[in-house]
């Protein structure tokens, strides 16, 4: 069981305060203004532009005053942890639009579901959100090396005993520093933590978290523990059954955030360009191997498969995913157990080949669009430009 007693009697207590109302009035504001102001976002980052996060700011409950002379989005902690429930919800997903532009709107499918949720399930809908899927990459941050979310990574890795017992941190900045001010504001919004944060979101002197923060993460850290010891995780992006343990305990809570099937087409048109200047087209099929892909890809540059690789993307929910081959260590899955179909490719989606640690290829693919015509072979259908040699330096010793 996920949670202990005392856990439970605290869950099946527990009651929307003021401070929680307004958290999920923040949350509506945030929504309603995507809804009605989709954004591209930077490429690098994919982030919203600052001249549209200001408006934003000025509507909510407490709206930031940054003192510096050319704020960023980044320098608007609730504004930006606003963004990582969002986002880590999948409310805010990034698409492409028709101009090649990466565009971050609502998802209509589960807003409509949001809206006919009560607070409670809001509530419980967001947090579990933000501790399984808040990675922090997905707000163009990264807090850790190892887990890019805050509860199973940075707070489980460099959690002290005094945070956890319900004490005041004894370094608040170096949580600031490595858990970044939105998702302390998580935190604090949440009603789990209490702090103040000074000179722009730059600066903190005090962090504790509060009773029900204290019990509730507790909880769920050990949830996260628990699976580890039982080898239930799979890679370092395993989730917790939050919300059926919570619907267990409290029958108000019934109604949650269900993510629709993804539209799988049965074969799909890649873009694969080497550089500026040269590029070639292939279709494959959506249950291709993603070790057949590498391989599809080399031959169609003229490359020998003769050295590691592996294939880099984010996730829908915004977590970096790498794919390697089978005697790469540092991947979330291996080549030759995931198909094309398990990246859920859509329009525009982007992704990454890197080939030969020594040389650095890198192929950047690009999902021109999918198709219900199944095809049962790979077929490079447009070639432009001429493909650079692989071993240029070895030509004369040839």
């Amino acid at each position: 069981m996920l949670f202990e007693p005392k856990t439970v009697e605290a869950i099946a207590a527990f009651t929307l305060s003021d401070h929680h109302q307004v958290f999920l009035r923040d949350v509506d504001v945030f929504l309603d203004y995507l809804v009605k102001n989709p954004v591209p976002v930077s490429k690098s980052k994919n982030l919203p532009p600052v001249k549209w996060a200001e408006p934003l700011n000025s509507l909510l409950s407490s709206p930031e005053v940054l003192t510096l002379k050319r704020p960023m989005t980044t320098n608007y902690a609730r504004l930006m942890g606003l963004l990582l429930l969002g986002r880590s919800s999948g409310l805010a997903v990034i698409r492409p639009d028709s101009r090649g532009n990466t565009v971050l709107h609502i998802n209509e499918a589960l807003y409509q579901q949001w809206q006919g949720m009560n607070g409670t399930e809001r509530y419980f809908s967001l947090l579990e959100a933000w501790i399984n899927r808040g990675y922090a990459i997905s707000v163009g941050e990264r807090i850790s090396s190892i887990d890019d979310r805050f509860l199973p990574g940075i707070m489980m890795m460099y959690g002290e005993t005094d945070l956890w017992q319900g004490k005041a941190a004894r370094d608040p900045g170096f949580w600031l520093r490595r858990g970044k001010s939105f998702n302390l504001t998580i935190l604090k919004m949440a009603g789990m933590a209490e702090f103040q944060l000074e000179d722009s979101n730059r600066e903190i002197h005090f962090l504790k978290l509060t009773p029900w923060g204290q019990l509730f993460l507790n909880a769920c850290r050990q949830g996260f523990i628990d699976s580890l010891k039982e080898d239930e995780y799979e890679d370092d992006y395993e989730q917790i059954n939050l919300l059926p343990a919570i619907k267990a305990i409290r029958p108000d809570v019934q109604k949650t955030l269900e993510l629709p099937e993804p539209m799988i087409a049965a074969s799909y048109v890649l873009s694969v360009a080497l550089g500026s200047q040269c590029t070639r087209t292939l279709k494959v099929p959506a249950d291709l191997l993603l070790e057949d892909l590498a391989e599809a890809i080399l031959d169609a540059f003229d490359f020998d498969c003769d050295h590691l690789y592996h294939f880099q993307y984010l996730s829908p929910f915004g977590a970096d995913r790498m794919i390697g081959h089978p005697a790469v260590d540092f991947c979330d899955a291996c080549v030759t157990e995931t198909r094309l179909r398990q990246l859920e490719p859509v329009p525009g989606m982007k992704i990454t080949f890197f080939f030969d640690y020594g040389d650095n290829w890198e192929f950047d693919i690009v999902v021109m669009h999918g198709s219900e015509e199944s095809t049962s072979d790979i077929q490079v259908i447009e070639r432009k430009g001429e493909a650079p040699e692989q071993y240029p330096e070895y030509e004369d010793f040839y």
